[in-house]
Order: C-alpha cells, then structure tokens, then sequence
C-alpha cells in the first residue's frame, strides 16, 4: 500500500515531526522529477468575470450558436464564446436572492434531439423539475428557448448528467421519492418526461442530501453509483430494469460532500475514492481501496480538514460544496479542483467570509507515497455547486467555470515555461504548522460547599449573552458525575461553527491590571476556542475535546489585560475541533473569575 503524506498523522504523539518531513521528501521528489527533463511550466489562470448578478450555482460550456466557439451558459443568459462580452437571454432574467438560494443550480450543453444545436439543460433548487431549453437554431437565438419540462423532482445537491449504462446517451444521476437512481431520455422523444429508474431500495434523503458519484468501483468495465454511505454496484445485465447491489462504506466522517469519483489514486491498480466530507463545513479525502482481505475496504486519507495541521501545505478551506477531476497540467494524472462555495449556507456556515477562492490539487505519484499538492487558481471567483472544466478558447488547456453568490467567471489557464529558480521559487512548500491548540487542564475547581458555587464566579448562565452563529442554553450539569460545576449548571453553546464568536459580558468595579479566569467544559465534541478581551487576545487556543467522560477543564488562567472599570466584554470564537473530536463544535461555559492581578 502507499503511504500518504496528506494523512492527520500529527493526531498521534511524535508524529507531526514525521508528517512534515515525509511532506519535504515528497515535495523534494516531485522538484527533482520536474528538474530532470520536464518542462519547467507555470499553470496560472486568468479571471474574467462575466456577470456580478447571482443568477445560478454553476456555469458550463459549448457551442450554441453553431460557429464553432465555445459558449458560456450560466442561469437566464448565454455568452457569446470566445470574447463572452455579448450575452443572450434564455429565459426571463431576474436576479437571486443571496439571502435565499436560486432557482438554477446546475447547466449541461447537450444536443438532445440530435439537430445539430446544442440544447441547454437545467437542474434547479434540490426537489424541483428539470427543464431543458430547446435550441432555437440560426435567427432564433436572439429570442427565448422553448422551455421543456423533463423531470419532475431532482434531489441531491450533486446530480450528475452522464452516460452511466454504456448506452452513448446520458442520465441524470440523481434521488427520486427517496431512492437512488437515474432518469433516462427517450431518444425517440428526449422532450418528453424521462423516465427513472431506482437502482436500490436503500433510502435516499427526499431533498437536501449531499455526495453523489459515477465511476467504476470494481473494476469490471461498468459504472457504479457512489454515495456517502456506500456504492451501487452496476449488475451484468439489465441495469435499466433491475436492482443495483448496495455496498456499504462511509465515504464521509460527517453527512457528505459534493461530486464523487472512482479513480485509480495510488497507481496500483484499483479505483481508489475521491470526495469532500462535508459541503458546507470542512473536509477533503480519498479513501483508499484495499483488496487485501475477503472484502474490499476503503482506508481513509484526509487531503485538507478543518486545521492547518491537517495538511502539511498549512490549508484550510471550508464549504467545499463542489469538486471536479481532471488533468489540469496535462501530465497524464488527474488533479482535483475545488473550492469555497462562497456564502453557501450564509453566515451559519463555516468560516464562511473567509474568502471567494479556487484551488486545484495537484496528484503527484512518488515511491515515497501520493501527495496532493495545492495550487491557488483564484482568489476572488469562488464556486458553487457545479465546476465546469471546459476549454473554452480550444488552447487544448483545461479552463475552470464556476456561478454562485458572487456571480459568474470563466478561469482562463494560462502556461509559462520558465527556467529552473522561477519554477521552484513558485512551488509551494509544506510548512511546519503546531498543533491548532495546547492544552493542560487547570486545577479542580473549589466549589464552596454550602453554596455550591466557586467563591465570586461569574456563572456562565446568568451573565448576559451574543452570539453570531447557534444558539445559547442553560443546561443542568448534575447528571454528569465524573466533574463537579459551579451551582450544577453551565451555558451551553450548539450550532456554532469555526469562526462562530460568543460575547460574554461583564464588569470590573475598579481599574486596573485584571486577571481573567474561567472555567469550561470537555466532551467528545466540543471545539476549539480561543478567549479575547474587547478584541484583545488572551492566550493560547483551548481545545475542548476528551475522549473520556463529560468534565471541566478545572480552573484556567486565560491572561491578564488592564481593564478601564465599567463593562468589558470576553468573546470565545471557535477555531476548529480536535482531529479525534465528532464535529460538533460545542462550547460550555462553567463561570469566569475576573480578579485583580497581585
């Protein structure tokens, strides 16, 4: 098997030394590779932004006005390919809400009807119809497109639209009442309602679920249809008409990500998994198979997390709600674009003003291992639910379109050859990043025995509140028996996210230098925080995660500041969770000691 560098391996004592250097030798490995005959070539992409107007979640690419240029299709209007400056209506233009979602998620370019004319086919917000846009031809396309109902009802956050029965028509991959499956075209009468077809009895989520895939599991010639829990394998025979066998195997830690795709990572020979783990938080993987024992199984290999330790590049991106494959640098191996779905669930999302940026990782094959090299496409694009890889100016360079929130861009790929110090100058170089959080548990806090309180604590439930994202609770502590809190009792923090900020307020009745104590909560899945004092950092970061029993963190010393006398505000804002942690993010505030400092 290979190793990987890209693995949490920092999660384990000593290890995290180990982590970095296997990253250096792979980075090492790959320079010498490239130095020793390669072209020394840059891959860098240009963005034009063809709209600012939330229209859709995706964009896509071809020929609509039969000139032999690629066209742009995102939402209501189609962009005259290769300058994209003149745009077409398809339909009715009206502007999406960004405090809401849009009624157009995902855009195809297929001739469906086989006239010559590429159609434009649409799938909307999860469990709306489907419609394809009948290519007007000629001196029609200065007017609205025929608009043909065709599905009903698509759900999953990530259809696909392939050929997935070898038939050289393509399905649309998707869940339908419940169930897994695809809808077909009549070729006879593609205008017409598809027909679906349900591969498993296994139950689907009816509308908002995440991760679906294609791709050829087994290695018997035929396509699978992956899901976050498991994949269908295609039968011999009959796929249009008969069950799919269901295999289970969690291709995710959390609910699912975004696009699937079986590919052979490793280079041994077998279809390894590629997915994100969690569309609108943190998480990309490929999940190795092992056909070592009786059963094939799939070891997981986390590429990026939700701590910079999680990848020896130091990268941490979040709502990756949209993943692609394919040979970026024309080097025979397929590279993995993605992204942050900028603003994908609003502010309750995670880090979710961190900014608009693309990336494509970089597969690189060493006898060291795989590693997964990331080079930043653009800062200010971002993506939504569908990446399109299309060359656009037929340069034979792969392009990147992406729609969302931030409206519409074409990435254009841009290649320089350059010499030796110019290539290695920007490649970028594994970084040695600490643990997100050092902890030590403070001692046992003294709970005066006939208040049941700790001596002038400022009790997390009765001090008043803010928070930016979740929601806030006075939770009873008494049934926990392995710890002791002050008056039974502490403020429970759910539903918060990283860069999610709670503000506690308090008061100092003299001025002076304050030391500024508190006592919180561990459990399985509670985050990581850090404290500030009105907007003052206190410390190192807090990391909340036990493995064992819910207990306090004892008393903790956060830091010392000069406090004006009057109200002051502490703010714990959570950076992340233990790698062992269920994400949850949770936060309990027990009490906070603000004493003068001796």
């Amino acid at each position: 098997m290979w190793r990987d560098f890209a693995r949490p391996l920092f999660s384990r004592p000593g290890l995290l030394a180990r982590l970095v250097v296997a990253g250096l030798l792979c980075h090492v490995a790959q320079s010498s590779a490239q130095v020793r005959g390669e072209d020394l070539a840059l891959h860098t992409f240009k963005r034009q932004q063809l709209d600012d107007v939330y229209y859709s979640e995706g964009a896509n690419a071809g020929d609509l006005n039969h000139d032999g240029q690629a066209d742009v299709v995102y939402g209501p209007y189609w962009y005259e390919g290769p300058e994209f400056t003149k745009k077409h209506e398809l339909y009715p233009p009206k502007a999406q809400n960004r405090e809401g979602y849009a009624d157009n998620f995902f855009n195809w370019v297929y001739d469906f009807n086989g006239d010559g004319w590429n159609d434009v086919f649409v799938v909307g917000f999860p469990a709306t119809p489907a419609y394809v846009y009948e290519n007007p031809k000629a001196e029609g396309l200065g007017q609205h497109w025929k608009k043909h109902a065709v599905f009903d009802s698509v759900a999953n956050e990530s259809p696909h639209f392939i050929d997935v029965v070898g038939d050289k028509t393509p399905e649309l991959v998707c869940t339908f009442g419940g169930s897994f499956g695809f809808a077909q075209i009549n070729p006879e009468k593609p205008f017409e309602k598809w027909k679906f077809h349900q591969v498993s009895d296994v139950a689907a989520p009816k509308q908002f679920g995440h991760g679906l895939g294609v791709g050829d599991v087994n290695g018997d010639g035929k396509q699978d249809i992956l899901a976050a829990a498991g994949w269908f394998e295609q039968p011999a025979e009959a796929p249009g008409t008969s069950r799919w066998t269901f295999h289970a195997a969690p291709f995710t830690d959390a609910y699912g990500g975004a696009e699937m795709y079986a590919y052979d990572v490793d280079g041994d020979g077998d279809n390894d998994i590629i997915t994100s783990l969690a569309a609108h938080d943190f998480g990309l993987a490929w999940y190795e198979q092992d056909k070592s024992g009786a059963e094939p199984v799939f070891l997981q290999h986390l590429i990026m997390g939700d701590q910079a330790a999680q990848n020896h590049y130091g990268l941490v991106i979040s709502e990756l709600h949209s993943v692609a494959l394919a040979d970026m640098d024309g080097d025979g191996l397929k590279d993995i674009i993605t992204g942050k779905t900028y603003y994908s669930h609003h502010k309750q999302s995670a880090m979710w003003d961190a900014g608009a940026v693309v990336y494509w990782f970089k597969l690189v094959r060493t006898s060291k291992g795989v590693d997964w090299v990331p080079h930043k496409a653009d800062g200010e694009a971002g993506i939504g639910r569908q990446i399109s890889i299309v060359d656009v100016n037929a340069d034979k360079l792969p392009d990147i379109l992406v729609g969302g929130m931030v409206g519409c861009h074409v990435l254009v790929h841009e290649r320089k050859v350059v010499d030796e110090a110019t290539w290695k100058a920007a490649q970028p170089m594994p970084v040695v990043v600490p643990p997100a959080a050092k902890f030590i548990r403070g001692p046992k806090s003294e709970i005066d025995t006939a208040t049941g309180r700790v001596a002038h604590s400022l009790e997390g439930e009765d001090l008043t509140v803010t928070v930016t994202g979740g929601k806030t609770s006075v939770q009873a502590m008494s049934g926990f028996n392995k710890d002791r809190w002050s008056g039974d009792k502490q403020l429970f923090w759910i539903g918060g996210k990283p860069g999610a900020r709670l503000e506690l307020e308090f008061e100092v009745a003299t001025e002076g230098p304050q030391e500024i104590q508190a006592a919180l909560t561990m459990a399985r899945d509670y985050g990581i925080v850090k404290a500030s004092v009105d907007g003052e950092p206190l410390g190192e970061p807090i990391d909340c995660y036990t493995s064992a029993d819910v207990v306090t963190t004892g008393l903790l010393t956060l830091g010392a500041q000069k406090l004006s006398a009057g109200k002051h505000k502490l703010t714990l804002e959570i950076t992340g969770s233990n790698p062992a942690a269920v994400k949850g993010y949770m936060v309990g505030i027990d009490y906070l000691l603000v004493k003068p400092k001796k």
